[in-house]
């Protein structure tokens, strides 16, 4: 290019740079002055009957001075202002802002709070609370969990126990807490399951199961769509990294845990036919997998089966089954287009088949089983983590395992765990009644026949309000310990496993004065 070309070129791109100066300077606050005439923009104002003294005044002024200033734009094509072009500008804003939303809404940091607080709204909007039920929430970090435990000298010295325990539990007119819901995930790593051990201990003290998730690095995956892939889950748990978890399931206090998978969905994403958006035109991008879905924690669908069990029949032991009480219905489902076809995505992360659900109930994990073709999910089992326990092949033995199996049971702990709540303000009641043994035993086996219904087939309603068919408690003095009895109860309830009955017992002690 020779020198007078140049010199053209740099003469043309100042010609036009100085008339959009001409015209910014025009549209600037600062240019019409009560010693100057009026500048167009104040002309423009004008014409949209804005006066001064409004408070649209300001927004208007400054609308339209960014509307000059784009159509001002060097290298834009000179066109009439039509409805077309303020209409394309408006959906370039739009454009723009649903980039900014979308980066925003997808960062993990705010996912994990939007996740946290939809949640929560989950299982508000699923209680009854005119049923007697309360729901209060605590703001700790795990780690800051794990630091407490780590800094108290004993559990019974740690925050959650004063919060759970103490402050309920051991507090004369206090409310036992039926169930911690956690919103945590948990590996198998050394300080998650230091932590599960924690926790675990805190639970059995205030006879309340801590419910919480696992994390798809149980399974050696990164994320719960690659479940199918896992071949045998139960070699996989023979392996060295899985030692401290195993030894954990293994403990008396393990069958106060809960742990669910996988992830369900809170929330459609963004869009005029799916949560329209009032302020502007927004569409959410979630073309990046599943990461761009705001997915919520399993143990929150659970916590719905539980309020809504104790709402129903003053008992959270009716969570399972898609009849049972276990059905997460109306769960939020996304269609779209692929290969030509409408489809539509399940609001879980994975759908688990009926003999990898029970491969998972053996593990110790609690699963959530989506229904094909429709938009509820149900959980079929809801197994603590405990193991339990092998005591032979004889027939003793095999009731023996039979009767371990279903103490591992959530819901028969949660029956259990109610009947302590009540033994516990019982016997505080009768501190200083200087009652016999014998008057105490009478009175505690009166209190609880109410929940008895001895009968081959009672109704459902039946079965729900009294969930035991026996029940029995022994009340005998405690050898060395003048001040305490021991307490003996025995329970079986209305429920069968594999077409037979069991037993379920449990042992404490109540103070004599």
């Amino acid at each position: 290019m020779n020198r007078d070309a140049k010199d053209m070129i740099m003469e043309g791109e100042h010609l036009q740079t100085q008339k959009v100066a001409d015209v910014s300077d025009a549209a600037s606050p600062d240019a019409a002055t009560s010693d100057t005439p009026a500048s167009l923009l104040d002309e423009l104002i004008e014409a949209a009957r804005v006066k001064r003294d409004e408070d649209a005044y300001s927004v208007t002024r400054h609308g339209i001075q960014a509307f000059i200033t784009h159509l001002a734009t060097p290298k834009r094509p000179i066109e009439t202002v039509s409805q077309t072009t303020v209409d394309d500008m408006i959906a370039e804003i739009d454009r723009k802002l649903c980039q900014q939303v979308d980066a925003i809404l997808h960062h993990p940091d705010f996912q994990q709070l939007e996740s946290t607080w939809r949640s929560l709204k989950f299982l508000v909007e699923r209680t009854d609370f005119r049923e007697n039920i309360k729901i209060q929430f605590l703001d700790v970090a795990k780690t800051t969990l794990l630091d407490d435990f780590d800094d108290s000298p004993d559990i019974t010295k740690s925050s959650l126990y004063q919060k759970v325990y103490t402050a309920e539990y051991g507090q004369f007119g206090g409310q036992p807490i039926g169930a911690i819901v956690a919103n945590y995930t948990f590996g198998p790593g050394a300080q998650d399951v230091k932590l599960l051990q924690f926790v675990a201990s805190t639970s059995a003290m205030a006879h309340t199961p801590f419910i919480a998730a696992a994390e798809p690095a149980f399974f050696g995956i990164d994320s719960f769509g690659k479940l199918p892939n896992v071949k045998d889950l139960s070699s996989l748990f023979e392996g060295p990294q899985f030692t401290k978890w195993n030894a954990f399931r293994e403990s008396e206090d393990a069958r106060y845990v809960g742990l669910t998978l996988p992830r369900f969905l809170l929330r459609l994403p963004y869009g005029a036919n799916t949560t329209p958006v009032k302020r502007f035109n927004y569409d959410e991008r979630v073309d990046g997998g599943d990461t761009d879905f705001l997915w919520g924690n399993a143990a929150f669908a659970f916590a719905t089966r539980l309020t809504a069990s104790f709402a129903d029949y003053r008992w959270c032991a009716n969570v399972i089954g898609p009849k049972g009480g276990g059905t997460v219905a109306d769960l939020p489902l996304y269609a779209y287009e692929a290969m030509g076809e409408i489809q539509n995505k399940i609001p879980t992360d994975v759908l688990i088949s009926e003999r990898r659900e029970f491969e998972l109930a053996e593990q110790g994990f609690i699963a959530l089983t989506m229904r094909k073709h429709s938009d509820n999910a149900a959980f079929f089992s809801a197994n603590s983590t405990q193991k339990p326990k092998f005591f032979g092949i004889s027939k003793e033995g095999k009731d023996a395992e039979l009767n371990y199996r279903l103490g591992t049971q959530l819901p028969y702990i949660f029956v259990v765990n109610r009947l302590a709540h009540y033994i516990k303000v019982i016997q505080r009641e009768n501190i200083g009644t200087w009652k016999e043994r014998g008057d105490l035993e009478q009175e505690l086996n009166q209190w609880i026949r109410q929940y008895v219904a001895d009968m081959d087939n009672p109704t459902e309603g039946v079965r729900s309000r009294r969930p035991l068919r026996q029940a029995e408690i022994f009340v005998s003095d405690v050898e060395g310990e003048p001040g305490w009895y021991r307490v003996d109860m025995k329970v079986r309830p209305h429920f069968k496993y594999m077409g037979a009955s069991f037993t379920l017992s449990l042992v404490g002690k109540l103070e004599k004065r």
